[in-house]
């Protein structure tokens, strides 16, 4: 499997579909129900429909066999069969489907799915946005962000290996990372590494730093970056420390 191209984006503002009345009732109404609680007043998150579907536009090139969407917390169209919907706006009507409930370890699912399925042209759309309706132990992501992976056979940057070990204990994470970059790293010269938040801060060295605030799609914006410039094997390792999963994955950039 390789990853042909990635795209990003920002959503500044909340989802499109809020801005009519009739939407925004029957959302705050659902909301309620669930929580228990009147909502805030202000509906101002977004939708991953309409977010994905500006990605896959920016993303797909031509037909693709396979979509996964991977996402964490709920998006503000609680209706909405989504991936389904992206699989009628993205060419070639490809199987689609999500995966959640896994925390950041949700996109490194996605890619592993597609790895196993072997399709011709697949597409990764991870996720994120930043408003909750409600009150949370844990803070919401900093902005609305997407990050869309092309993947194939074509041409592009090779996907060495990918790993994932559940319930890894905090302490014992930087250990089971550092022996599986290792392994990932066995014959490359240049080794670059972009580790989420939770996993450089008890990394030994000093890695690229992926700035908080982005659980999700922090390392997979930075990915973005490490794929402009050629040569080497990057390392995208993150840990989920309320749900104990650890991911990494190597990527030969051409």
């Amino acid at each position: 499997m390789r990853v042909l191209r990635a795209e990003r984006r920002v959503f500044p503002g909340p989802a499109v579909f809020l801005a009519d009345d009739a939407h925004r009732a029957g959302v705050a109404e659902y909301l309620a129900d669930l929580t228990g609680s009147a909502p805030a007043p202000e509906l101002s998150g977004q939708s991953y429909g309409e977010m994905a579907a500006a990605l896959v536009a920016a993303a797909a090139d031509g037909p693709v066999d396979l979509l996964v969407l991977a996402f964490s917390i709920h998006d503000m169209w609680p209706g909405r069969a989504t991936a389904t919907y992206l699989s009628h706006v993205c060419p070639g009507t490809p199987l689609a489907f999500a995966v959640c409930d896994q925390g950041s370890a949700a996109p490194f699912t996605a890619l592993r799915l597609v790895r196993d399925r072997a399709p011709r042209r697949a597409l990764v759309v991870a996720v994120e946005q930043g408003w909750l309706p409600y009150d949370s132990t844990v803070p919401p992501p900093r902005e609305h962000r997407g990050v869309a992976l092309l993947c194939g056979a074509d041409a592009g940057h090779r996907v060495t290996d990918l790993r994932q070990f559940p319930d890894v204990a905090p302490e014992a994470a930087a250990e089971l990372a550092a022996r599986t970059i290792a392994d990932l790293s066995a014959g490359h010269d240049r080794v670059r590494l972009v580790l989420g938040e939770a996993l450089s801060a008890v990394w030994p060295e000093d890695p690229d730093r992926v700035p908080g605030g982005q659980p999700l799609t922090g390392v997979w914006w930075r990915l973005a970056d490490a794929l402009a410039e050629p040569g080497g094997l990057v390392v995208v390792g993150e840990y989920d420390r309320e749900l104990r999963y650890l991911c990494l994955v190597g990527i030969e950039v051409r």
